[in-house]
């Protein structure tokens, strides 16, 4: 009898997926639309069950305070950490301290932890394969930021326990990225690689090499308050800035038109990747009750390198030291894998290549690989020298 296959799942904080292995080709857990990134995001109705993924995000817009978004990044985190004063500071919905390591946030239906909120994404992620493949899924590979502790190892144990999920094992992100590359037992250099995944919700590097057929780690480093998130939030406050200076409106202090703000900056962020000017639009967003206008500007490329360099520089700050502990000088790296969905900012792109002078070798669907990889050591766990 064949083996019960494995999921490969990658909890994002912006979109998550679940890959596996079958009869030797990826296949994904699709949601209905066919797309394999299922938006990270919960929300909970007046009646009726939780809704999780593109149906939650269409309802972001109207109902914030009860749809949940970023939940990854306050995962085993305390109240008064970084991570879940920031998710606090810039969302509609509220946090709450839940004990030791766990926050909870608080819906009209009740307040869930951060885990509760995650392992109803992990469950959509499940039942999406179920339907797909006509079987039953028990078991799972998850992975984390490479600057997880064990309580966020631990935490990913029980999110898949409350899936329905069994959790075989939990490994790195930018190690199941290279994975998914191919860098075990592919063809070409030996030279160390450097494994920049910039994501959602954290920015993970590792040094990888190949020995024979398999890969091992040479060195790890990351920053987990750093990712799209943060472009998102530094684009929204320079809106607000922009604002302030039109119409001497403070749209920071209004939860909801300055999460309406940050949703826009999300998805002209995303257009700004493949074209160098984008349409900001945001309806009735200025003046007051009665007598509001839209927001509706031509946003370019060149207007976000100043709120951005922070968050780049951090970045390669961060890939530097990790190149540095690896025992390394950065021409001796054989290329920079690039993994994530916030290495399509071109601004991102254009820095690393400028700032380690090596190849780029760059994923064509940055925002699969970590499920991939996962799924890939599911069948072949041999690959990845531990």
């Amino acid at each position: 009898m064949a083996a019960e296959p494995i999921l490969g799942i990658d909890l994002g904080t912006t979109f998550s997926t679940a890959a596996v292995v079958l009869d030797g080709r990826f296949h994904y857990a699709l949601d209905g639309r066919g797309d394999a990134c299922i938006p990270s995001v919960v929300h909970f109705p007046k009646s009726g069950p939780v809704l999780v993924g593109h149906d939650a995000e269409k309802l972001r817009a109207t109902d914030p305070v009860n749809t949940i978004v970023g939940i990854k990044r306050v995962i085993a985190k305390d109240l008064s950490s970084p991570a879940a004063r920031i998710l606090d500071a810039s969302s509609a919905f509220k946090l709450k301290g839940a004990g030791a390591h766990e926050v909870s946030v608080v819906t009209r239906s009740g307040e869930y932890t951060a885990s509760q909120v995650a392992s109803l994404i992990v469950r959509h992620l499940k039942e999406r394969a179920e339907s797909r493949f006509g079987r039953v899924f028990t078991r799972c590979f998850m992975t984390v930021p490479v600057v997880a502790g064990p309580e966020v190892r631990d935490a990913m144990l029980r999110i898949g326990r409350m899936a329905g999920l069994e959790v075989v094992r939990v490994l790195s992100e930018p190690v199941a990225g290279a994975l998914a590359r191919g860098l075990a037992g592919a063809s070409g250099s030996d030279a160390p690689t450097l494994v920049y995944d910039f994501g959602g919700g954290t920015l993970d590097t590792t040094v990888v090499q190949r020995q024979g057929d398999r890969i091992s780690v040479r060195s790890a480093g990351g920053d987990d308050c750093l990712g799209g998130n943060d472009f998102d939030l530094a684009f929204a406050r320079w809106v607000g800035d922009a604002i302030w200076g039109m119409a001497s409106i403070d749209v920071t202090k209004d939860a909801l038109l300055f999460d309406r703000i940050q949703r826009q900056c999300e998805l002209v962020k995303r257009a700004l990747s493949g074209t160098k000017e984008a349409r900001f639009f945001v309806p009735d967003a200025l003046g007051t009750p009665g007598q509001r206008r839209s927001l509706d500007v031509q946003v370019k490329r060149e207007h976000l390198v100043g709120p951005w360099k922070e968050l780049v520089d951090r970045s390669l700050k961060v890939a530097a030291e990790t190149v540095v502990a690896a025992g390394l000088g950065p021409r001796e790296l054989g290329s920079v894998m690039l993994i994530g969905g916030t290495t399509w900012v071109p601004q991102v792109r254009e820095a690393v290549a400028k700032t380690i002078p090596v190849p780029l070798d760059v994923e064509n669907d940055p925002q699969t690989a970590v499920a991939r990889g996962a799924a890939l050591l599911a069948v072949m766990p041999r690959l990845l020298l531990d």
